[in-house]
């Protein structure tokens, strides 16, 4: 992304050797707002305003800027909860899977049992 600032002055660097610069305030509200998708997911998100909405309507007085959080955050619980309902259904067919194979070995071990124990064949019986 890219923000075409006017810098008035640089001021020096922190501890952490970033520049600290001094911008023009209309300057800067211009280019985060031509960039809307970029306030939400960087900004917003990182300072953790969206679960307070008391303070997100007092800074964002723009409905498109959350009406993009709000649609960001429905698409979220959408796919959380269609992996969370992929997996019961996983879940399920693995049980049912467990359910005939145990199905299917207590009939082999029956029909064992009849050969082995009884002396019983199917090809004396027909």
């Amino acid at each position: 992304m890219e923000l075409h600032l006017k810098i008035n002055d640089v001021v020096g660097m922190d501890d952490q050797k970033r520049h600290i610069i001094r911008v023009d305030d209309e300057s800067l509200r211009d280019a985060l707002f031509a960039h809307p998708g970029w306030i939400t997911q960087c900004v917003v998100k990182d300072f953790l305003l969206k679960h307070n909405t008391r303070l997100l309507n007092e800074i964002l007085d723009d409905p498109t800027l959350r009406n993009n959080i709000y649609m960001d955050e429905k698409a979220k619980r959408e796919q959380k909860a269609e992996r969370r309902e992929r997996h019961r259904q996983d879940e399920i067919a693995k049980q049912r899977r467990r359910d005939q194979f145990i199905a299917s070995k207590n009939y082999r071990q029956s029909v064992d049992y009849i050969h082995n124990v009884l002396g019983w064949n199917n090809d004396e019986h027909i």
